[in-house]
């Protein structure tokens, strides 16, 4: 069997580097360094949100419109406390993935009022249509010969099974 390496502690509110206890690993893990009536447990007191920027993006699998993406740089909240999180979430009705999706129009607003130019997302959509293209075009070539020898291959079966035929007939 495979033998695995181990390690846990349990958080704390307000923990330290020096509170941090971790046991020191080895094959015979976690368990065995225990006794079998103590709970390995890691609990969490608040929750930190950073809301990411809304940027134009580059990737050109976008639908139609302009490619959107969020940006490396957040904003940080004050954190609040897990409970508190938690309640805000049933008080919210659950969102499907079509909720998620947003329309070209939709992103193309969000991304006026997110301080690009009209020049700068029209810009990006031509360089994505081009790509586009491009990808279209490379792969009807990349293709082209391996349909041709699958043709190529489909022929020389059908002759060769013909002259089969023919000289089975003929003896």
């Amino acid at each position: 069997g495979i033998k695995q390496n181990c390690c846990s502690f349990e958080m704390k509110e307000n923990m330290s580097e020096d509170d941090i206890d971790t046991p020191s690993c080895n094959p015979r893990g976690l368990d065995q360094m225990l006794p079998s009536k103590e709970k390995k447990t890691v609990s969490f007191s608040e929750v930190y949100i950073q809301e990411y920027f809304f940027i134009l993006g580059d990737n050109p699998a976008c639908s139609g419109g302009p490619p959107s993406t969020i940006s490396w740089d957040y904003r940080s909240y004050l954190p609040i406390s897990v409970d508190e999180y938690e309640s805000s979430l049933r008080r919210r009705r659950k969102r499907s993935k079509r909720d998620f999706k947003l329309s070209s129009r939709e992103r193309l607003a969000i991304l006026l009022r997110s301080g690009h130019s009209l020049n700068q997302i029209m810009a990006m959509a031509a360089l994505i249509e081009s790509t586009k293209k491009d990808r279209i075009q490379s792969l009807k070539e990349s293709s082209r010969p391996k349909i041709l020898s699958s043709a190529s291959r489909l022929v020389h079966r059908i002759v060769k099974a013909k002259r089969r035929t023919r000289s089975s007939a003929a003896a």
